[in-house]
């Protein structure tokens, strides 16, 4: 009888290392870990595992989305409840977060894991294709071939690897890729079979975006971005966090520290940035970087000159 590997991944936004597992029969292998992410807060986490033949793989994850590619062995390995489908070197498996599954390990395998937050995905799925976060419901797929998924998976894994500023820029970019093909081809909701009350029309959210990313840099208030769609500020507050998932000012905030990132690769002043992207002082985007990213913005920049 196959004995039983129970994985609990304990993992949330601000330590993507911190998980329990029962390694008995599992060996990490080289985990990327550069200077970069071993301080950040993070979204998006990367994993390098080995499991041997002969064991059930119970995988839970109430945090974030995985996306496991098997790189070496792996074949026949079964999802026990789609026996149906065999696994193989090469293949992708996509686990939706908070959904349980069993494996059956028959080969040897070598697989890494990419984790991506929920607030990552609705952050890109919001800001990239001005979705409506409640129409992304992402659904778990196993055993899957995509040339393109492939190279853009090993392209990022071996820039993390590189453990350089350089090869940190480049996985950031590759990150945008895998988020993009996620959202667009992973996305099971149906809107036809659900009724979906409230929240700002396409259009609407087009334009509010619009407005957001064209005023960055002067103070945004719930009453112009009401306007813009004419809209009373009260109703606007909850029809935007219905269809954006956060309030007004939460999102703002991110896309301006998002901005500062971008402009921080540059040899801009700080003080030139934070003027740019309308905060009222220095500080204060100082204060706001390092909440939400974990580190101050001087110290971000150092992590990326050459």
């Amino acid at each position: 009888m196959l004995r039983n590997i129970k994985i609990l991944w304990l993992l949330n936004q601000t330590a993507l290392n911190n998980f329990y597992m029962d390694t008995r029969h599992f060996n990490t292998l080289v985990t990327p870990q550069t200077k970069v992410n071993s301080e950040l807060k993070s979204d998006i986490g990367l994993k390098h595992w080995q499991v041997e033949e002969g064991h059930n793989v119970v995988y839970q994850n109430d945090d974030f989305h995985t996306l496991s590619l098997y790189l070496q062995g792996g074949e026949n390995n079964i999802r026990l409840d789609q026996p149906s489908k065999k696994g193989s070197a090469g293949q992708f498996c996509f686990m939706a977060q908070s959904q349980d599954s069993t494996w059956q390990i028959k080969q040897r395998t070598e697989f890494a894991h990419i984790y991506f937050s929920k607030t990552l995905v609705n952050h890109f799925a919001a800001s990239t294709h001005q979705m409506d976060t409640r129409f992304i419901e992402l659904t778990d797929k196993v055993f899957l071939k995509d040339d393109d998924l492939h190279q853009l998976f090993l392209k990022y894994f071996s820039a993390k690897r590189l453990n350089t500023a350089n090869g940190e820029l480049f996985a950031e970019q590759v990150s945008y890729k895998l988020l993009d093909k996620i959202v667009s081809e992973f996305n099971g909701f149906n809107v036809k079979s659900r009724e979906v009350v409230g929240g700002l029309s396409p259009q609407h959210r087009r334009q509010v975006f619009a407005h957001i990313m064209d005023s960055l840099g002067h103070k945004i208030t719930i009453a112009e971005l009401a306007k813009e769609v004419n809209l009373s500020p009260h109703h606007f507050a909850k029809m935007f966090k219905l269809s954006f998932g956060e309030s007004p000012a939460s999102f703002v905030s991110w896309l301006r520290i998002e901005e500062a990132k971008k402009q921080l690769k540059t040899k801009l002043p700080l003080s030139q940035i934070s003027a740019q992207l309308g905060f009222t002082h220095q500080s204060h985007m100082t204060q706001s970087f390092k909440h939400m990213v974990g580190v101050t913005p001087a110290r971000y920049r150092t992590f990326f000159k050459d």
